[in-house]
């Protein structure tokens, strides 16, 4: 009988849970009372160069699914504070929605400025009017919360063909100025520097045949710009010629070196603005008489991109912490609505959110402690029996919860562990994924479509909690590269830059690369640039080049052949593959570690063979679980762990390659080549995505020129290397991290404190029976 009031109490507050602005409550985004849905003007036209861009692309504009949540972060000028504004969107939905039950809301600094209703057929444009007061000199943010509806289906696989895409191009802001923007202000150059993809283009002008140190110098301030700036996907190029469209004409040297390329002599030293918000391009002038004095003022712009705070509200702010991943320190606790969760109740049938943040660069990852998600959510009753949540980290499952008991529950404070060796230095994904079908989803009649009972509800003050962990250098591991560290083995010389045949295009990727770590860790890393590879393996390297240019030297000292064989063996295997595959069908229900379940017909009936199925798959799994150990103690070849002494052969698939080796006792190259110098562009642009420039991690990374990964391997063997003074308590971490990671050394560690500890044993045993 208790249990029965507890069900219905459970239902009760799940359904009140529902109404949004109590939701709130929750310590998620706070959601106000819904606007009035805005009209639409289709006959609303607006010049694509006086649109104040959304920070995004066409990739972070997509909402796939039946609920979705999205923030991104704007830039206000002081100017646009005195006229009015408005948010204008240009969208296209799939043709599968249901447009009486699917709509899109639109926050701006978390206040509700209206509802869009979201329909099939061709892009729309639509515009919404923001309130007086509302925005704030610098940046603010704007939330997306869109929630889409099948018109016929009621299963998972229909989720699928949900979405709704906003064309970055021609969305944005667009103001009424009544005052004139200051054109010495860093905040009016950040505003139109931005293209219609979101991307920030940087074009560092040098002379023709430029000295090395006029190059470092522009690396420098691509670098300090990307962090004063907060640009996620740098697009740097190098040359001698003014560029077009939005971006940032950046002149770095002497007066006499600006003259020869502007054709401008500056008027003093320091930093200038020239800003045409017309066209959206701006020049951005470095300058001094000598270069000691160019050397100082290049110091205090980079000191002041690294400390400067950042003007705007506390949404722009947070939507920007969010963006690169907010930094969490050693034995900190941390709600998730703080991480970027979107606390609302979830009425579909498949629920898909993420938060990310970031660890420090020498953050040592290892089975020697776990990260505790306590989570804290509500689940309705009816569910089916295969419901369930499932948690994973960086791709990798770590928890998995049933839902379908029958009954309604509340979930309190769970715990769910996420080892240390799932997280790594840098960039961090958490996913919450839970697939909610009922038995009224198999009949799908109109009331179980239009029914806006919560199924599923988590809530803004569950906690991650991150323990004490170990923090070293180590090296090989591209996941530290991601993090943003350039020189390994600290020391504060500059790290050598090469870059085949000093080629501006080369040059550019070089600097989009560098910018992109500058914005991941906010510190500029000084480069020395050169055309020369090194004569000897002594120092660190950052090298930039094609597969046909530098292959000699990568094979002889990094072990890398960058001349793929593609067999007609291999080719005739992949059409085999290719035949054998049968047609892709919608992604099946998740079952508890992550992988797809059988469907409920192809199981064994008799008890006989569903006993002989259960045995197998013991068996299958001691199997595994036998392999996997074998190749941690160095028993067995493990085909993911490249050895010191091993070679790599890239795939003809290949069209980037990213490594990292150890050329000595201590010190680590790092490599970036692309197959050809038409394809770097893209690459550059691919590489630079959260997604997949979060995803570097091991010693050798081939990725297609989209961003997919071909192959990953991981070095068998890593140096580390002091980064902070050594504590008592960082000191056990590490060594219990190294254990974690050296299973053999652990093992043979563990045998001979046995050895002394039987042998002690015995010498007091004997000693003790003397008279």
């Amino acid at each position: 009988m208790i249990r029965h009031h507890l069900s219905l109490l459970a239902v009760a507050g799940l359904l009140v849970a529902a109404s949004p602005s109590l939701a709130a409550t929750s310590g998620g985004f706070v959601l106000a009372p819904q606007a009035t849905p805005q009209a639409e003007t289709k006959e609303y036209f607006q010049d694509v160069n006086q649109i104040r861009r959304l920070i995004a692309d066409k990739k972070d504009l997509f909402f796939p699914g039946e609920t979705a949540n999205r923030e991104y972060p704007f830039v206000v000028l002081p100017s646009e504070m005195t006229g009015s504004a408005k948010l204008i969107l240009t969208l296209q939905t799939a043709i599968s929605v249901a447009p009486e039950r699917s709509a899109m809301r639109i926050f701006v600094n978390d206040r509700d400025i209206g509802t869009v209703n979201l329909k099939s057929g061709d892009a729309h444009q639509v515009e919404l009017e923001l309130p007086k007061g509302l925005l704030q000199p610098g940046y603010n943010a704007v939330t997306v919360l869109l929630d889409q509806s099948h018109r016929v289906d009621c299963s998972v696989e229909a989720t699928y063909e949900l979405w709704t895409q906003i064309d970055p191009g021609r969305s944005g802001f667009v103001f009424t100025r009544n005052a004139i923007d200051d054109p010495s202000d860093v905040s009016t150059l950040l505003a139109y520097s931005r293209d219609v993809n979101g991307h920030a283009a940087i074009n560092g002008l040098i002379t023709r045949g430029a000295a090395g140190e006029d190059i470092d110098r522009t690396f420098a301030v691509v670098q300090a710009l990307s962090i004063l700036g907060h640009f996620d996907r740098p697009v740097v190029t190098v040359g001698n010629e003014v560029g077009s469209g939005p971006g940032i004409d950046l002149v770095v040297g002497t007066f006499g070196t600006v003259r020869d390329l502007i054709g401008v002599t500056p008027q003093q030293s320091g930093v200038e603005f020239d800003i045409d918000p017309a066209s959206g391009r701006s020049r951005m002038i470095v300058a001094a008489r000598t270069a000691d004095e160019l050397a100082s003022t290049i110091r205090e712009f980079t000191l002041r991109a690294q400390t400067d705070l950042t003007d705007g509200s506390p949404q722009g702010r947070r939507a920007l912490g969010n963006r690169r991943g907010r930094l969490l320190a050693s034995g900190s606790e941390n709600s998730l609505a703080e991480l970027g969760l979107v606390s609302r109740p979830f009425a579909g049938r498949h629920f898909q959110q993420s938060i990310a943040f970031s660890l420090p660069a020498d953050f040592y990852p290892g089975d020697y402690g776990a990260a505790n998600l306590k989570l804290n959510a509500e689940y309705a009753a009816g569910l089916s029996p295969s419901a369930q949540m499932v948690v994973r980290a960086n791709g990798d499952t770590v928890a998995n919860i049933r839902l379908g008991e029958g009954r309604s529950g509340r979930i309190e404070g769970q715990v769910l562990p996420i080892p240390l060796a799932k997280l790594r230095p840098g960039y961090n994904v958490i996913e919450f994924e839970a697939e909610l079908s009922t038995a009224a989803d198999a009949v799908c009649d109109p009331a179980t479509l239009s029914n806006p009972t919560a199924r599923f509800f988590i809530k803004g003050d569950s906690t991650l909690n991150i323990p004490a962990f170990a923090q070293i250098g180590h090296a090989p591991d591209l996941a530290v590269v991601s993090a943003g560290k350039a020189r390994f083995g600290g020391g504060d010389g500059a790290t050598p830059l090469y870059v085949e045949g000093m080629d501006e295009t080369m040059l550019g990727a070089a600097g989009s690369f560098l910018a992109k770590m500058a914005y991941a860790s906010r510190e500029v890393s000084p480069v020395s640039v050169t055309s020369g590879w090194p004569l000897d393996r002594q120092g660190p390297l950052l090298a930039f080049g094609t597969f046909s240019g530098f292959s000699g030297q990568l094979k002889s000292d990094l072990g890398i052949d960058l001349n793929p064989i593609a067999t007609d063996a291999a080719l005739s295997l992949d059409q085999n593959q290719a035949q054998a595959t049968p047609t892709e069908e919608a992604a099946p229900a998740l079952s508890i570690d992550g992988v797809a379940a059988a469907p409920e017909d192809a199981r064994p009936t008799s008890v006989v063979a569903r006993l002989r199925e259960g045995v197998d798959n013991i068996l299958e799994g001691i199997k595994v679980r036998v392999r996997i150990q074998a190749a941690e103690l160095g028993l067995v070849d493990d085909p993911t762990v490249l050895t010191e002494e091993a070679g790599y052969q890239v795939s003809a698939e290949a069209d980037m390659l990213v490594a990292q080796r150890l050329v000595n006792d201590r010190d680590v190259w790092t490599v970036v080549a692309v197959r050809e110098p038409a394809v770097l562009g893209e690459s550059m642009r691919s590489l630079a995505q959260a997604d997949v420039w979060g995803g570097l991690s091991g010693s050798v990374n081939t990725l297609t020129r989209e961003g997919v990964v071909i192959d990953r391997k991981l070095a068998a063997h890593e140096r580390l290397y002091e980064t902070k003074p050594l504590s008592l308590q960082n000191g056990r971490l590490i060594v219990a991290g190294w254990f974690s990671n050296n299973a053999r050394e652990f093992t043979i560690a563990q045998i001979l404190v046995a050895i002394l500890l039987g042998a002690s044993t015995y010498l007091v045993l004997r000693q003790g029976r003397k008279p």
